[in-house]
């Protein structure tokens, strides 16, 4: 095992305990987070585990099922998720310069030698670092720390199971690994376990019984940094890189299906500001808008069209997604979704501004990152612009708006 730190920090029960941090009513409720367009379960409060409801259990199963139990559904709202991701990893940063993101709610960091640097252990330095991010960001974490990032994450789920934070180190490796199923290693699917399976190898600790050439002749490089990074040698390394998506969308389904033109609006409006605020943090831009609707009967109607000048505000967007949605808008139709699209997308750097247009870009620049700084820090919707700008839903009646029946 080398001197390698490394902590995987993993939300708990993420997406429901977003809804919970926005909605504290439901706090030692059983809350479920169902899929776009509501057809499954994503996500479940602790509460809602222990009753047995299961992760990917259809929305109508579980109505049925566990009828009797007053669980609260509630649509996935991913722009709420992604902002409240946003600041937890802005947070890790403070801790360490390298944050290797794995997915919305987990990050591997690099955490070495801080216990020297701040004079603490490493169990009271991630102890500490899970405590911060309940107090300022209001989300309950487990944090693994080990010398790999395949050990991290093996010590993230022991975690779960015991205070929210668990070290495996040189001391107690073999005993973690001992009798852990292979498909609860990291990076370990179906067909690598069924391979190992074949030559004997049925738990984690038996892999490291097995010598080098077994791994290079059966499994090739990847099988060998598989032994190696559960022998606690860190060969899979930590990379904070930035990525540039070649287009950004949200949508979302209805909490009801709705035919009212001004509910729509808003909605597309709340949609366009989220992937403005994504397009300013990777410093991008998009020439090309579309607006998508999705009828009742799930027949999708999508306009789009080229921008004048590439750019990220919505106070400028706004007024394209208004002229799409009066094309595509019909009001005998009932609808159960919408969506924003932005796609052609480049670094702002790229994008010139003329001679007459610099003075309105600087103050639209300018206003909508003070507004993204205010929400990194107190939450979506703590601030909203005059006519000329966004109006951001209400976000009590919003969040009401977005709880399904039992």
């Amino acid at each position: 095992m080398n001197n390698k730190k490394i902590a995987l920090i993993d939300g708990d029960n993420f997406f429901a305990s977003c809804e919970i941090l926005m909605n504290p009513s439901l706090k030692n409720k059983p809350v479920c987070v169902l899929s776009n367009n509501d057809g499954c379960i994503i996500a479940r409060s602790k509460e809602a585990k222990q009753i047995g409801v299961r992760m990917g259990m259809p929305y109508f199963m579980a109505k049925k099922e566990f009828g009797n139990y007053n669980i609260v559904y509630i649509s996935a709202d991913f722009s709420l998720y992604h902002d409240i991701s946003i600041r937890m990893m802005n947070l890790l940063s403070k801790y360490s310069d390298i944050v290797d993101i794995y997915s919305i709610d987990e990050a591997f960091i690099d955490l070495t030698n801080l216990d020297k640097y701040n004079r603490i252990s490493y169990i009271n330095l991630i102890t500490h670092i899970r405590e911060t991010i309940l107090k300022e960001i209001g989300i309950s974490v487990s944090i693994g720390l080990s010398s790999s990032k395949t050990l991290a994450k093996i010590a993230s789920h022991k975690a779960k199971n015991s205070c929210g934070v668990y070290i495996i180190n040189n001391e107690n490796i073999h005993k973690e690994l001992y009798k852990l199923d292979l498909e609860d290693i990291w990076g370990v699917g179906k067909n690598i376990a069924r391979t190992l399976r074949s030559f004997g190898i049925f738990h984690a600790h038996e892999i490291l019984n097995k010598d080098d050439e077994f791994f290079k002749y059966e499994l090739g490089k990847k099988g060998l940094e598989l032994k190696y990074e559960l022998q606690g040698q860190a060969i899979i390394p930590l990379i904070s890189k930035e990525e540039y998506p070649k287009s950004i969308q949200r949508t979302r389904a209805f909490p009801n299906f709705s035919s009212n033109k001004d509910y729509i609006m808003t909605e597309l409006e709340l949609h366009l500001h989220n992937v403005c605020k994504k397009l300013r943090e990777k410093n991008q831009v998009t020439s090309i808008i579309s607006v998508m609707l999705r009828t009742k009967d799930f027949k999708v109607f999508v306009q789009e069209e080229k921008l004048d000048k590439a750019t990220n505000s919505e106070i400028v967007l706004k007024k394209y997604i208004r002229k799409l949605f009066n094309l595509l808008f019909n009001q005998n139709i009932i609808y159960r979704s919408s969506g924003i699209l932005t796609y052609s997308l480049e670094k702002n750097e790229k994008n010139q501004l003329s001679f007459f247009q610099d003075n309105l870009n600087i103050k639209e620049n300018k206003l909508s990152r003070t507004i993204d700084e205010l929400e990194n820090k107190f939450g979506n919707g703590i601030i909203a612009l005059g006519q000329s700008g966004i109006k951001t839903v209400q976000n009590e009646h919003k969040r009401q708006m977005r709880f399904r029946p039992f």
